[in-house]
């Protein structure tokens, strides 16, 4: 078992930079936080401010299971090492199907990772404390504990990036369904005859197949091919990537284009959203992920839709607003799980 419990370095400065790593002195509980996605690793050392005291990131290795899992262990490590401080628990969220209360990954579409029992691998491996979820429901919990929905009691999260993650909080706790799939709110149909969705889904005409990353680079695709007039046109002759940085950018800066791609994603967003108010009743829905740094150029045509389409008295009760949490949202998510699941009373 390799021991966590360990010196912490002497630092006269207060902080220690080694690397990618950064360390500051705290006489707060910390927790090991780690990020698992399909591109990218992430690890931290996350107080309950929450600060983080340390992170190292590194790509994703998806060859196989064994590989990619050693690599964890491997990150998980030289953090440690490095910044020699004594955590007390493990949280871990992953963009995999989650049963949470085995603590199973059951099924991941970008990593090589099925019925995989991690809690119980790292609470072997590290002597602590683990808790794992799916990465949507760690932001949504990480919302609720930490940022734009503390005090709300009902509320719901998208994440919209490569497709959409959801998480539920229902009378001030994690609601996770009967095995811990609950809330793929991606996978809604809002088109009986849309497109077939992304990724291992069966399904055709989800959420997430109109309202996402894809989405917005499939449209950037199609108006440099149809408008050779255009910004998206120029940018594909300049040589730049179209895709949705790129038509955020170009509607934050007022194009009438992208400007059209955004409230037509909006729209759909809001659409899906109408559904959710009808049957949860939420006090709140937070909006979070890269597609959601567009702001209200997303957020506005879902408020409108929702005001217009969703019943009384739901409707005039939702809030819809941004994530408070964009960059290290996925290890401060993983963080407040550990806190909220593992150290409550503390």
């Amino acid at each position: 078992m390799v021991h966590v419990v360990v010196r912490l370095r002497a630092v006269l400065a207060g902080s220690v930079h080694h690397g990618s790593l950064a360390f500051a002195m705290s006489s707060q509980p910390l927790v090991l936080a780690v990020d698992l996605g399909g591109t990218k690793l992430a690890a931290g050392i996350v107080d309950d401010a929450p600060t983080l005291r340390g992170k190292a990131v590194r790509p994703t290795v998806t060859s196989d299971a064994a590989a990619c899992l050693a690599d964890l262990f491997a990150c998980i490590d030289g953090l440690l090492a490095e910044t020699q401080v004594a955590v007390q628990a493990i949280g871990v969220g992953t963009a995999s199907m989650v049963d949470y209360a085995r603590g199973y990954i059951v099924e991941s579409t970008n990593l090589p990772l099925r019925d995989i029992p991690l809690r119980d691998q790292l609470q072997d491996r590290y002597g602590l404390p683990a808790a794992i979820d799916n990465d949507a429901t760690v932001a949504c919990i990480a919302e609720h504990r930490f940022g734009v929905a503390r005090g709300v009691n009902d509320m719901l999260m998208l994440t919209i990036g490569t497709g959409i993650g959801g998480g539920i909080i229902a009378r001030g706790v994690p609601y996770r369904g009967y095995s811990g799939a609950a809330a793929e709110f991606g996978h809604m149909v809002i088109d009986v005859h849309g497109p077939r969705c992304q990724g291992s889904c069966p399904n055709s005409g989800c959420l997430e197949a109109f309202v996402s990353g894809r989405a917005l680079a499939a449209a950037a695709r199609r108006l440099a091919a149809e408008r050779p007039d255009s910004a998206f046109a120029a940018a594909a002759a300049s040589g730049e990537s179209l895709d949705g940085p790129l038509v955020t950018r170009l509607a934050q800066a007022g194009d009438g284009d992208a400007l059209a791609v955004y409230d037509e994603l909006g729209t759909l967003l809001g659409v899906g959203m109408t559904g959710l108010v009808n049957a949860f009743n939420p006090e709140m829905i937070v909006v979070g992920g890269a597609v959601a740094a567009a702001g209200d150029l997303l957020l506005e045509p879902a408020r409108r839709v929702i005001a217009a389409r969703a019943l009384r008295p739901q409707r005039d009760q939702v809030r819809v607003v941004r994530a408070a949490f964009a960059e290290d949202a996925g290890l401060i998510g993983a963080a407040a799980l550990a806190f909220t699941e593992l150290l409550a009373s503390l």
